[in-house]
């Protein structure tokens, strides 16, 4: 497996890989896939095929914690009132993108295993870890945080007693989750955060606050990549390091396709603008706000 390498999150990092659509078909990077030649009329990047897992986004919360069911009635709280439903609306506008209605909102909530008395990482303040640079999701730019798990997490911070201005907005790679929590630097984390019994043994989770499903992401003209099934013949898929969703392709659909790790998102879509990988596989609703920032 490539080596990991570090690049700068947020807006900056988004800049530059959507800049790379304009010669993207000009590279000829790996060149196992077919990609529409020299028409950068359209849209770049484009999610393809149905959604083939289902994929629980829990908020996760040290096993000591205080606040797990504390999170779960906040998060029925902002289903109930019509909060969620507004704010997923509002940060879906212009993206190609509708959330399952059998499966969203969610219905069914994490059992609180652990009953904690851990204090605040910082007194008088909340410390939320979230993504930096998934746009839709969880997004920054400069001091300026957006997104849909970012609306979650305020909402139930200030059902906590957190004002918007008492929490601290912390990064969150996937590969860095359970360390964070397991050491106290952050108090939980809105971040795209699958809920698997692997991970429920390092730290506790509430919700879900929302269910998503594992898609693709691929350049607008590629023919020959229909869904996981077609990522054999040593084509080449990106995800984070930390995830699981690549892995989940190679073990159940492609077992010889070839796995490609980044930190961040930002980094597989760069490489993915540039034909140096064929394809991205996460959660459908983070390829669709990459796919719009992208276009």
């Amino acid at each position: 497996m490539r080596a990991i390498h570090r690049a700068a999150a947020g807006l900056a990092a988004l800049s530059l890989a959507f800049g790379l659509a304009a010669c993207s078909s000009s590279d000829s990077g790996s060149g196992s896939s077919s990609s529409a030649g020299g028409d950068t009329s359209g849209p770049a990047l484009t999610v393809v095929g149905k959604p083939f897992t289902t994929e629980l986004y829990g908020v996760g919360l040290p096993l000591d914690s205080p606040y797990c069911e504390q999170v779960n009635a906040a998060i029925k709280d902002m289903i109930d009132d019509g909060t969620w439903q507004a704010k997923l609306d509002a940060e879906m506008q212009g993206v190609a993108y509708t959330p399952n209605p059998e499966t969203n909102p969610p219905k069914d909530f994490e059992v609180c295993d652990h009953t904690g008395n851990a204090g605040l990482v910082t007194a008088g303040k909340i410390t939320i870890g979230i993504k930096f640079d998934q746009p839709h999701l969880g997004f920054k730019d400069g001091n300026t945080y957006t997104g849909f798990d970012v609306d979650v997490a305020t909402y139930v911070a200030g059902k906590l007693g957190f004002s918007a201005d008492q929490i601290v907005w912390v990064e969150s790679v996937s590969a860095q989750r359970e360390t964070l929590l397991q050491n106290h630097q952050v108090d939980m984390i809105f971040a795209t955060y699958s809920i698997t019994d692997a991970r429920k043994e390092k730290v506790e989770f509430a919700g879900p606050y929302f269910v998503a499903g594992q898609d693709l992401l691929i350049r607008t003209g590629t023919t020959d990549i229909t869904g996981p099934e077609s990522l054999n013949n040593g084509k080449k898929l990106c995800s984070v390091a930390g995830s699981t969703p690549a892995q989940k392709i190679k073990d159940s659909y492609a077992t010889d396709v070839e796995l490609i790790e980044f930190q961040t998102y930002s980094e597989c879509v760069q490489a993915l603008l540039a034909n140096k990988v064929d394809a991205v596989t996460t959660d459908d609703i983070i390829l669709a706000g990459l796919a719009a920032a992208a276009n």
